[in-house]
């Protein structure tokens, strides 16, 4: 939608996570559009690691718009993020201004929506701690800090029609204090569907994930006006005011376009005084392990390892197979039981006299090439099992070895596959359970199925969706749009990552 509108830039700011940076980041480039890094954050009324539950302070938070200017934004940026989760989560993940403060350089900072600093303290009548807190940002970050204007034009949703009205009140004053502290102010909208038709399949998004029933009126609800605007829109909601339309392309000129891949960073391994380099001390413990997976060590059986390892060289991973050997040998002495091999890395000698795998390519003749190939350059891939109390214990041996920073859980991402979405939709708008139940199993059970697929392959299933009852149709209409989109965030099931330095050094 943004390049058939021929915008220039587009900015993702999630609500206090950076989970979709990288696709938004390589989507946009690909678009020939310039990606803006950032995120709505949270900030802490009092210290971002206050957590007193007899503290009403602790629970709120205002918002704040973060964006990355360049390269060294984006990593101060991560920084932040990443303490938000781990030091500052308490019902959402916080920082506080001293903790943006300090990590303040390459970033540009928005006054955010209704839920930002300034616009709260502006809607209380607090006008002298607004000012003050519009010279302490101008203060750190000086021509950095912006003053947002939004217009919401609700209509339609009666609890919410105050919304326009209270970003006037709001945006009138801050109009006024842009002027008087000489800070520029920009035109922004919220976004969290991308057509103002998708207004309805969100509000019944927002039922399922707060677990309310759509008719509940004191529910969560938005305006209905937080699509991707166009420009045209965008200059139509502020044509009195064009130069604050101006002011929000400033910003997209200020942010410089960086690279977010890089080659593999590999951990570092602590070598035995006796040796220079990771190269020789892996080969020697190759050999000894040789000696005794093989007793006599042929031509071929030679051959075979020093193929290997030269590859392993070449394609610079020696640290990669000296960590898992480290870690291996480290779970069988606390004696937790180790799988014999599984996938492709079952194909190298290398692993074999290791002790990484236990199944010697050589007698089944499995191709190392499989497993890695110079031809193709990417990372090893060893998938390696453990039993189900040992996988912890190895865990904490890892992180006590490399640092609790530096080591962390890998995030997965639960999406709506198309049953899920029948149910959860049918749910939402009370569709009787037994229409609900029916519906759904006319979906077949496969992997990979998608409504898409059933309509294909069942005829019944595509009737209702074309000539069934309104609110069977109207099911099936929202499933299709909800279908796929994450449901929720957790922990990968076996993935961890080790890195060199501190992992929010590189990523959130």
């Amino acid at each position: 939608k943004a390049k058939a509108d021929n915008m220039k830039a587009i900015a993702i700011t999630e609500h206090g996570n950076m989970f979709g940076v990288k696709e938004f980041h390589n989507t946009a480039r690909k678009a020939g559009i310039k990606p803006i890094l950032g995120c709505e954050a949270y900030i802490s009324k009092r210290n971002h690691t206050d957590k007193d539950k007899n503290n009403e302070l602790d629970k709120k938070r205002n918002h704040i718009i973060i964006l990355a200017k360049n390269l060294k934004g984006y990593h101060n940026l991560i920084k932040l993020i990443s303490k938000s989760w781990i030091d500052g989560y308490y019902y959402k993940p916080r920082i506080d201004k001293e903790l943006l403060f300090k990590h303040h350089e390459g970033l540009i900072v928005s006054s955010a929506c209704l839920g930002g600093i300034v616009p709260q303290h502006i809607l209380k009548g607090e006008i002298d701690k607004a000012k003050e807190s519009i010279l302490e940002f101008k203060e750190v970050f000086g021509d950095d800090f912006y003053l947002e204007l939004q217009r919401h034009k609700a209509v339609g949703r009666p609890p919410l029609n105050d919304t326009f009205e209270k970003q006037e009140i709001a945006n009138a004053e801050i109009l006024k204090l842009a002027q008087e502290f000489n800070v520029k102010c920009i035109a922004t909208n919220d976004v969290h569907f991308l057509n103002a038709e998708d207004a309805e399949v969100h509000d019944l998004l927002i039922c399922l994930n707060t677990g309310k029933d759509i008719e509940d009126p004191s529910r969560m609800r938005y305006t209905g006006e937080e699509y991707l605007k166009t420009q045209k829109e965008m200059n139509e909601l502020f044509a009195d005011i064009p130069e604050v339309l101006e002011n929000t392309m400033e910003i997209a000129e200020k942010v410089e376009e960086y690279e977010l891949d890089q080659k593999p960073i590999m951990p570092d391994f602590a070598l035995p005084q006796d040796f220079t380099n990771e190269d020789d001390y892996l080969k020697h413990i190759t050999y000894l392990g040789a000696q005794k997976r093989y007793k006599d060590l042929t031509p071929e059986i030679k051959e075979r390892i020093d193929f290997e390892l030269n590859t392993v060289k070449n394609m610079g991973f020696p640290g990669y197979f000296l960590i898992v050997w480290d870690f291996l040998k480290a779970a069988r002495e606390i004696g937790v039981w180790v799988g014999p091999g599984r996938g492709s890395a079952a194909g190298s000698v290398v692993a074999y006299c290791l002790k990484i795998t236990n199944i010697d390519p050589l007698k089944y003749n499995l191709l190392f090439e499989r497993f890695l190939n110079p031809d193709r350059i990417s990372m090893p891939d060893i998938d390696i099992d453990f039993d189900d109390d040992g996988r912890a214990k190895v865990l904490e041996w890892v992180t006590k070895k490399y640092g609790k920073d530096k080591v962390a859980a890998i995030i997965t991402f639960g999406t709506m596959a198309a049953k899920m979405a029948v149910r959860d939709v049918a749910r939402v708008l009370k569709l009787p359970l037994h229409e609900a139940d029916r519906i759904a199993k006319m979906i077949p059970g496969k992997p990979g199925m998608t409504l898409e697929k059933a309509y294909k392959e069942v005829p019944e299933f595509k009737n209702e969706r074309e000539a069934g009852a309104p609110l069977i149709i109207k099911t099936l209409q929202f499933a299709e749009k909800l279908e796929g989109s994450v449901r929720q965030s957790g922990v990968h099931a076996c993935g961890i990552i080790i890195g060199k330095e501190s992992l929010d050094n590189y990523i959130p």
